[in-house]
């Protein structure tokens, strides 16, 4: 049980935020692709509850439990898979364009640090129109480790041309244990953005500055808070 804390909006220099399954809804989309690379390999198709349990996970790591000696083969029907589908497909979240709208009129930095690569998920914002509402992106390898590593998250504040002093400062914006992790690993604040089910499991053995249940929750938040101060409650 966490006790009160004050996170100040004039204090926060970045915020960062994971984008699979927390600004975009990836779960179906990704559910479908590995599907797809399960019917070109002749294996049984997952239930989204069994797929559930690896969502989220890095990506060289999920490629060796669900394929094992056949990853590169199936790595190629995925890759296919997600290039002629990813922009038409991925929508994001309800209110998550306003969430990082109103970091950009605080003049509060906004990237993105994802096990998703970059290239991807530098179209998908291209698509949604972002690009003016991000400034930074690192993605899958491109900083020698993934999360849970704190190589990224770290990577993406030194793009940002923060430095370690201003870690404290750093909010990191997620929905799985691996950016929990990553969070930290660094020590930036943790803000996690799922079910109250899966929060009760990840902040019984991760620390939680902050859970909503979903973007609308999180934007709302924002929305009531004076514009110098936010109160997160570690429940």
């Amino acid at each position: 049980m966490w006790s009160y804390k004050i996170m100040s909006i004039d204090k926060a220099r970045a915020v960062f935020f994971d984008w699979d399954g927390t600004l975009v809804d990836s779960f179906g989309f990704l559910h479908a692709a590995h599907n797809h690379v399960r019917g070109k390999l002749d294996l049984e198709p997952f239930s989204l509850e069994i797929f559930s349990t690896y969502f989220g996970q890095p990506r060289e790591k999920l490629y060796t439990l669900l394929y094992g000696d056949r990853q590169a083969e199936a790595r190629l029907f995925f890759e296919r898979f997600v290039l002629d589908n990813h922009k038409d497909d991925l929508k994001p979240f309800e209110c998550a364009k306003e969430i990082l709208e109103w970091f950009k009129d605080q003049n509060i930095i906004c990237g993105v640090v994802t096990n998703k690569k970059g290239d991807l998920v530098r179209a998908e914002i291209a698509h949604y129109g972002w690009d003016h509402l991000i400034d930074v992106v690192v993605g899958a390898g491109e900083a020698g480790e993934d999360k849970p590593s704190a190589k990224p998250l770290l990577k993406a504040i030194m793009d940002a041309d923060l430095s370690d002093q201003h870690i404290e400062h750093i909010w990191f914006v997620g929905d799985t244990d691996n950016d929990l992790l990553c969070a930290d690993a660094v020590g930036a604040k943790a803000i996690l953005i799922v079910d109250h089910g899966k929060y009760t499991t990840l902040s019984a053995e991760h620390k939680v500055e902050k859970h909503f249940e979903d973007c609308k929750s999180f934007y709302d938040f924002l929305l009531q808070s004076a514009p110098n101060s936010l109160k997160a409650i570690n429940e």
